[in-house]
């Protein structure tokens, strides 16, 4: 029963934090290292797949729209959006890898709270995003591979910061996640079938589907707290948990 209940925690920090501004992984790692979890890369990947059955449900009108016009502008701006966040994972992933500890997440949560209190700040814009705003944020996308950026906080702010109306560039930020989750979980698949593992089915499945009903949650979540202006919250939230590991871990 214990088992079930970690299970059922890595389901919800997963889905709860993939899109809310404050780090999914920063997250699950700091879960994982707390609990002394077996097979956390497994559970990683099957988390994400829940999350991205949870962008795919929430944006499915969206999407349908983007599959039967396959050469439109918003296809084209994610692409553009997601080449570099792509080459500066090949680049850098092993090095991130590597250097990783828990200290290195509080530097990441810290950076992840001055972004969300500068975009709380950043006066309403009304612009679309363009090919340039889209690269942009791009790049911003890749700065999530350190630990503790969030993704959805790096893209949300530098998509304001040069222009993009709020709600669009959330919106923008939420559909530039499908491919890089998709990436995501077939890289991390790809090392698994290194690995022997003893599989948990009945966990698998119950990570899935929590990963994917409080991914869903919190996407309206983060709909409404971006239309009210209240990022600073997660500022907040960030730095008393920098503290936390900096004096306990």
């Amino acid at each position: 029963m214990i088992e079930l209940i970690k299970y059922v925690l890595v389901g919800f920090i997963q889905g709860l934090t993939e899109f809310l501004p404050i780090s999914s992984s920063g997250h699950v790692v700091l879960f994982g290292s707390l609990f002394e979890l077996d097979n956390l890369l497994l559970l990683s990947v099957v988390a994400h797949v829940g999350t991205l059955f949870a962008v795919i449900f929430c944006y499915r009108k969206r999407l349908v729209e983007l599959v039967k016009k396959p050469f439109n502008k918003t296809n084209i701006n994610l692409l553009i959006a997601t080449i570099p966040t792509v080459i500066i994972v090949l680049l850098f992933n092993h090095f991130i890898e590597d250097n990783f500890s828990t200290k290195t997440l509080i530097w990441g949560f810290l950076l992840s709270a001055v972004l969300l209190i500068i975009a709380d700040f950043k006066k309403d814009s009304y612009r679309p995003v363009n090919k340039r705003s889209a690269l942009y944020m791009g790049l911003a996308q890749g700065l999530a591979l350190l630990p503790g950026i969030s993704r959805s906080g790096s893209t949300l702010v530098c998509g304001l910061l040069v222009g993009v109306e709020k709600n669009e560039a959330l919106d923008f930020s939420f559909l530039m996640s499908i491919p890089i989750i998709i990436a995501s979980a077939v890289y991390e698949s790809i090392k698994l079938f290194t690995m022997q593992l003893t599989v948990n089915w009945l966990g698998i499945f119950v990570v899935m589907i929590t990963s994917f009903i409080f991914g869903i949650l919190s996407i309206k979540l983060m709909l409404k707290i971006v239309k009210k202006n209240k990022l600073y919250f997660f500022s907040i939230y960030l730095i008393v948990l920098s503290l936390v590991i900096l004096f306990f871990f």
